[in-house]
């Protein structure tokens, strides 16, 4: 990949991806013309924004920064013949037909340099008339529109983000104390459910006015329903008081599991530090390695659409740019993405194996170093960087082949669009096949980075390991793993969604400014923004990344607690995880 990326800087050009073309066609500078010109900047009629086009773009050498300077901008197109002989017998004519625009000077307006274009510099209305006026997506228009409202307002974003912070620490605390009454809460309410709906069921297949089938089905089929119903119910209740009979002590476990998780992060609360630290490694590696994507890319030839531009009766080719590129250059491509895919696994598999180290340090080795977590990092790029990334191999592959078998299915056509009921049958069974072994495997590997942080194992013998003890503890695996999974999407739900709401209320009510008004003077000021729809998505991602940031290290925590204790290492009990086993029992385990 170092190889290809050299190749690509010395052969490409990422102007001829970002920067615009003028009125004339020509990149801003890219081409020989405009070659000390990159800016595209609009042109604007006096203090007017009406007659703002993407036609009367012009390349600058600097984006105006104030409205005193002036530019030379075309005027309408105005189409032209000229005739003329050929040769000095006039035995041929030339025939030239083109365009006349007028250039004339025009008043600038400040702006600010982004991505090679000139965007008006807090201007809503003229910026506005811009993204109108061009063609840009209505899409994206709200989208520009929205990032620059939310970004106004980052203050309160930043207020945002500590709120979410504090509700994440008290949904754990409430878990902590709460958790069995939730859980014994939900068998009753199960249970008392169940019973309730066979024993209805049962009343009314006696009581013929109460039948409610009766509407639809005569009186003899409607009592067969309502006591198959009736029947129903009661067989599923008696299984379900069949497994809470026999997974009591799993239940327990699982209780105890969910405790101690809490109790964990708790101690150690620099572990929730684990979601920043991931993600700011994991967006430096996309970004490096999309811009040498966006190198690659570069390499390829520029040509014109076949869709040509018509202004004044002229039709003008070369306005809208596409890419194309070698067989080779495909194949770098490919490479590369391939390359991408298996780096972000490596990472996410790294980001794993550093929360599941720092629950191993601090339960079986009483390690009470404050920065578990980055040790866990350090540790998994020193000495299991190889196991790691042959895990995130594995599952890359399986993505892969089943991102690919996806685009086959969609191209199980014929000449007349019709669509191959086999083939796309064949290449459906197969795609998911691969799906599910991707997802089997993205799941036990959630164990598998907690073996490798306890026993120091290689992949293989990970994997080896899991399935053994999954399989050998199926009710506990699947308590633990189903208890794991509500908290985590009731985590998700409260934390995100509630901040969202409380955010959308802060910003757009009216009355609640008033009262805040009234407490303290224009401390409703602080909620005012030009967009509030993109402030409310704004926030929204905040909340809800701080949510998923608490309740992956919850979820990962609750796993690797599991398997320390079903590996007999971290025995949970009344007394929770205090019962830490010493670092001689884990060197003398079988």
């Amino acid at each position: 990949m170092s190889y290809i990326y050299t190749n690509a800087r010395a052969e490409g050009n990422l102007a001829k991806l970002t920067h615009g073309f003028d009125w004339k066609g020509s990149i801003c500078g890219v081409d020989d013309a405009v070659k000390n010109e990159p800016f595209l900047f609009w042109c604007s009629p006096g203090d007017s924004t009406d007659e703002i086009t993407l036609l009367d773009g012009i390349c600058v050498e600097k984006c105006p920064s104030n409205d005193f300077t002036f530019h030379w901008c075309p005027g309408p197109a105005m189409p032209f013949e000229v005739r003329t002989y050929a040769d000095s017998s006039h035995a041929t004519q030339e025939v030239i037909v083109g365009m006349r625009r007028n250039l004339t000077e025009k008043p600038a307006y400040r702006s600010t340099e982004a991505f090679g274009y000139c965007f008006p510099h807090q201007n809503l209305v003229l910026l506005q008339g811009v993204l109108q006026r061009t063609h840009v997506a209505s899409f994206n228009k709200q989208v520009i529109l929205a990032a620059q409202g939310a970004s106004d307002n980052w203050h309160f974003l930043v207020g945002v983000a500590v709120a979410c912070i504090i509700i994440g620490y008290m949904f754990l605390f409430v878990l902590y104390h709460g958790f069995d009454k939730l859980i014994y809460g939900l068998v009753v309410a199960t249970h008392i459910t169940l019973l309730g709906f066979s024993s209805t069921m049962l009343y009314v297949s006696f009581h013929e006015e109460h039948n409610l089938f009766r509407t639809y089905l005569s009186q003899a089929l409607s009592q067969a329903v309502a006591w198959m119903f009736a029947g129903l119910g009661f067989t599923v209740w008696a299984l379900f008081a069949l497994l809470c009979f026999n997974g009591r002590e799993a239940m327990a476990v699982t209780i105890d599991s969910v405790k101690a998780t809490c109790e964990v992060i708790g101690a150690v609360p620099t572990i929730l530090l684990q979601p920043l630290v991931h993600s700011i490694v994991v967006l430096g590696a996309l970004l490096s390695m999309i811009y040498g994507l966006a190198w690659l890319l570069s390499t390829g030839k520029i040509v014109a659409l076949g869709e040509p531009m018509e202004q004044g009766g002229i039709q003008i080719s070369g306005m809208h740019r596409s890419l194309e590129f070698s067989n080779y250059q495909l194949a770098c491509i490919a490479y590369w993405m391939f390359g991408l895919v298996w780096v972000f696994e490596t990472l996410n598999a790294l980001g794993q194996f550093a929360i599941s180290h720092a629950v191993v340090s601090y339960t079986c080795l009483e390690d009470q170093d404050w920065f578990l977590m980055l040790t866990g990092y350090f540790i998994g790029i020193v000495y299991h960087l190889g196991t790691l990334a042959f895990g995130g191999f594995v599952v890359a592959c399986l993505k892969i082949v089943a991102l690919l078998l996806s685009f086959v299915v969609r191209q199980t056509r014929d000449e007349f669009g019709v669509q191959s009921a086999l083939g796309q049958v064949l290449c459906c069974c197969c795609m998911y096949v691969f799906i599910c072994c991707e997802q089997v495997l993205t799941m036990v590997n959630e164990l598998v980075y907690t073996d490798i942080a306890l026993q120091s194992s290689g992949y293989i013998e990970a994997v080896n390991n899991v399935v053994r003890i999954a399989a050998g503890n199926p009710i506990t695996y699947a308590s633990i793993k189903a208890s794991a999974t509500i908290v985590r999407v009731l985590g998700v739900t409260m934390i995100g969604v509630g901040g969202t709401f409380l955010s959308y209320q802060l910003l757009s009510s009216s009355a609640l400014h008033k009262q805040l008004d009234s407490v303290f003077e224009n401390s409703s000021s602080m909620l005012v923004t030009s967009n509030i729809l993109g402030t409310t998505i704004a926030s929204g991602i905040v909340c809800f990344y701080v949510a998923i940031a608490f309740m992956m290290v919850f979820y990962q925590t609750t796993y690797s607690l599991m398997y320390c204790m079903l590996l007999g290492a971290t025995p949970l009990g009344s007394n929770g995880a205090d019962e830490r086993p010493s670092r001689q029992l884990l060197v003398n385990k079988p």
